[in-house]
């Protein structure tokens, strides 16, 4: 029987619960109230959570699905995560005793997705009711190698065998892109491998977005029939209408206003009440970590899925998050200038249909709150750490974060990351401290 949050041990745990996930139980009676946003909701990145205490980080030395499969149900808000591509390098040396558990080296892209959906599974049951999944992933071609930057002299992966060229059954023609991510993506939406026909232990997901992370600086590859590959795709998938969602906080301020729209901002109090959503590509160069990676995550990549996908702060009585309270939208005239809190039309729907002049303006105006007063952060998990970008990203934004990675040479890493202060390292099994 899998444990729930309320049997889960205070070891695995930390000193801190990371909450039921029952979704939307309150007492009879209880009233749902809205409150500003200084109650106990941090409103800042870094901000200490609901009663003060310091957000935590864990990084778990071991295998995902092991180390998964011990989490409590329903305790995760977000999974962010990268896990290894179909055959584009080995991350642990020849005789590591966990080489055999290092996802990736499947003979075929059918049985990477089979192990991907497998995994997903287990997502869906740490997941809370209302969290979101996001999973970076790329794409191999066939009949070629796949290597890196940490493979060549003084790198991580100094001395390692580059990963055999991918052919054989099961693959497509040779320099032929694989399709993977595709295949992941319509395995969750219709709930079966589409490879092989094999139903997906993961059931189905409802898949909400695939950004476009745009790299300005990719590596140079010896392409000489095809365009430079400098995107992968993130799909971000849930399993709930209405998950915890914040559009606002991640609201873009670069828009066509320049300084004088800057200004009305600042008139406004709110930074982002007049700003613009994000699209679904992102310009965002890679970041370079010495001896790691041939390049890992940048922190603004992580920041933006954080902010808008795991909730500042969750009931550890029912589950239920807090959400941002909005007002009625309303339209400004963007041609005329006029402050937020100015001019708005009296009819505006009509109005705005007829004027392109017209924007919505919809102001913050504080959290919800279930009545219970008994608040934790959210919790961001990437079962793929590396590493620890992800790690670092989540505690600065004042949500409690939990990293699993196999290779315990990134605990170097994610020390230097998170610091060393503030990240408990566990090993699977073991579940000490060893910092």
């Amino acid at each position: 029987m899998r444990p729930v949050a309320s049997q889960a041990s205070d070891a695995f745990r930390g000193s801190d619960a990371v909450g039921t996930g029952r979704r939307g139980a309150r007492p009879a009676g209880s009233p749902q109230r809205d409150t500003p946003p200084a109650d106990n909701t941090p409103a800042a990145a870094g901000e200490p959570r609901a009663g003060g205490e310091a957000v935590t980080a864990r990084f778990i030395v071991g295998d995902a699905f092991e180390a998964m499969a011990a989490m409590p149900d329903r305790s995760v808000d977000l999974i962010l995560t990268s896990p290894p591509f179909l055959q584009l390098r080995s991350y642990l040396p020849d005789g590591h005793r966990d080489k055999a558990r290092e996802i990736g080296s499947e003979a075929a892209p059918a049985d990477f997705i089979d192990v991907l959906l497998k995994w997903t599974a287990e997502c869906r049951r740490v997941l809370t009711p209302l969290g979101s999944l996001a999973v970076e992933l790329g794409d191999p071609y066939s009949g070629s190698s796949g290597s890196g930057g940490d493979y060549s002299p003084g790198g991580l992966r100094d001395g390692q065998p580059t990963v055999r060229p991918r052919h054989g059954d099961g693959w497509p023609m040779g320099k032929s892109l694989a399709m993977v991510p595709e295949a992941y993506r319509l395995g969750l939406a219709y709930g079966f491998n589409p490879l092989n026909g094999a139903p997906s232990p993961a059931g189905r997901f409802r898949i909400r977005n695939v950004l476009r992370w745009c790299r300005p600086n990719p590596s140079i590859g010896e392409d000489t029939d095809k365009y430079r590959p400098a995107t992968t795709d993130i799909m971000v998938a849930c399993t709930a209408r209405d998950r915890w969602w914040d559009l606002h906080d991640v609201r873009t301020q670069e828009t066509a206003g320049g300084p004088q729209q800057a200004k009305l901002m600042e008139e406004a109090g709110d930074p982002n009440v007049l700003a613009a959503p994000p699209l679904d590509w992102w310009m965002i160069p890679t970041a370079r970590y010495s001896g790691a990676h041939y390049a890992v995550w940048p922190s603004q990549l992580c920041s933006l899925l954080i902010r808008s996908m795991c909730p500042r702060a969750v009931c550890r009585e029912c589950g239920e998050p807090r959400r941002r309270i909005l007002s009625d939208p309303k339209y400004r005239d963007n041609r005329r200038r006029e402050p937020v809190h100015g001019l708005v039309y009296p009819n505006p729907k009509v109005r705005a249909a007829k004027d392109p002049y017209a924007k919505t303006v919809q102001e913050s105006l504080g959290w919800t709150d279930c009545g219970h007063d008994d608040y934790r952060p959210g919790v961001v998990l990437d079962p793929f750490a590396g590493t620890g970008t992800t790690l670092a990203a989540a505690q600065g934004h004042g949500r409690d974060a939990i990293g699993i990675d196999l290779d315990e040479r990134n605990i170097e890493f994610a020390e230097r990351r998170v610091g060393t202060m503030f990240l408990t390292v566990e090993r699977h099994n073991q579940r000490k401290e060893t910092v």
